[in-house]
């Protein structure tokens, strides 16, 4: 796992939050601007957690001695900061957005309430907020925290308190996990939130299993560029200070392949012979793809209540029954060879760098083990999911009813699974 970072967190965080150190900035236009955008409310920072936004808002203030003059790096941050008592005695745990550069953070915004960062409302108004005070030639977003993709139970925010810890985006405990219920943003949410805005050059997920035709598609109208894990993460995330001058690459081939790989061989290094899989979607081609896609099913998918075949592919999810399959081995295994091939090439437009791992680190079963190797060639996977629907019971009626909320997402609607009988 990743190293322990050698220097105090809790000055860092009292820097990033209190101290004037004067304007960092004097150009009236940077080349980008990025955001960070920190959820953290949850056990990410709880108490009895490893602290792990604190460690990645240190990797951050490191990295940004990296930048150069015309970037502009902003962060915005939720989190537990300690227990309820110190924070009420101490005055801290209040979301802010703060800039950081040259090794040094400022203050730039100081919300004066609690606020759920997985509101909707809440994340167009930080995005916004970016994008009116750091005039960019493009901006970049990243989204920190939990995530479980296109998987919901409903599509709504609100959720009683509860101890599942997958739904969307976003997961918020409420105050100081000492009140509220627990809330997500979900994607459809999210999509929403950023109509108007300016399009941004890049997202990179840095949280579980969004990359997935579903989030891809849902966002291309927000995004060029769709960056992360189809599958879960570490809870460390990715190594920032090696990452933050990728987040900044002057074309898109060195963005996107910069972070992937830079992210990619960290874990490999720690682990030795797997890693974290990670892909990027460039989402002008979405649309191109979710017609090809479309038509390619039709050569092979059967009537309900038969399944597509999926035995021993690749997938990216577990909860209640295997989920998120690979969407490129779900078209090889059984496609004909021609329609795959017409297939892929639509796909390897919009997926046009990936990294593949056989394993990695999951909570499934048990606590931060590896998920199991597959037994199959790692070549032919994509590094992107895709939903299909199935005739079992835990599709149909268990806790996230998978035939029937993957409904929600655009994708899903021009795939047409009703022509199939689903």
């Amino acid at each position: 796992m990743k190293r322990i970072i050698i220097f105090l967190c809790a000055i860092a965080w009292l820097t990033a939050c209190k101290d004037d150190k004067g304007e960092p900035w004097e150009r009236d236009r940077s080349s980008r601007a990025v955001m960070i955008y920190m959820a953290g409310e949850n056990n990410l920072t709880a108490s009895n957690s490893y602290r792990y936004l604190r460690n990645d808002l240190n990797e951050i203030i490191k990295g940004s001695e990296l930048l150069t003059d015309d970037q502009r790096l902003f962060v915005f941050i939720d989190s537990l900061v300690t227990n309820k008592g110190d924070a009420e005695k101490e005055g801290k745990g209040l979301p802010c957005i703060i800039e950081v550069h040259g090794g040094q953070t400022y203050v730039r915004y100081q919300f004066d309430q609690e606020i759920y960062t997985s509101d909707p409302a809440y994340f167009r108004q930080i995005l916004q907020w970016m994008t009116s005070n750091a005039e960019a030639d493009d901006y970049g977003l990243v989204l920190w925290g939990h995530a479980c993709g296109w998987a919901v139970m409903t599509d709504t925010i609100a959720q009683a308190r509860s101890s599942i810890p997958m739904r969307a985006y976003g997961q918020d405990d409420g105050k100081d996990m000492t009140g509220g219920s627990r809330k997500w943003m979900n994607i459809t949410q999210m999509a929403k939130a950023m109509q108007g805005l300016p399009k941004l050059k890049y997202i990179f997920a840095d949280c579980c299993n969004m990359m997935c035709a579903e989030v891809g598609y849902e966002l291309r109208n927000a995004t060029e560029y769709l960056i992360g894990s189809p599958a879960e993460i570490p809870g460390d995330g990715a190594p920032y200070d090696k990452i933050i001058p990728y987040l900044f690459g002057k074309n898109d081939k060195e963005l996107y392949k910069g972070i992937i790989d830079t992210y990619y061989n960290y874990y490999l290094e720690d682990f030795y012979d797997y890693s974290v899989p990670l892909s990027v979607i460039d989402t002008k081609y979405m649309e191109t793809l979710a017609r090809q896609t479309h038509d390619v099913l039709a050569t092979f998918t059967p009537n309900y209540p038969n399944n597509i075949d999926c035995d021993s592919l690749v997938y990216y999810w577990h909860y209640d029954a295997p989920v998120m399959y690979d969407m490129k081995a779900i078209i090889k295994k059984n496609a004909s060879e021609n329609d795959y091939n017409n297939w892929e090439r639509s796909f390897n437009q919009a997926v046009p760098y990936y990294r593949m791992s056989m394993e990695w680190m999951t909570i499934y079963g048990s606590l931060l083990v590896a998920f199991r190797k597959f037994n199959q060639d790692a070549t032919m996977n994509g590094c992107v999911s895709m939903y299909v629907p199935r005739n079992y019971y835990d599709y149909n009626y268990g806790l996230f009813k998978y035939n029937k909320t993957s409904t929600n997402m655009e994708w899903n609607r021009v795939m047409e699974w009703n022509r199939f009988g689903w």
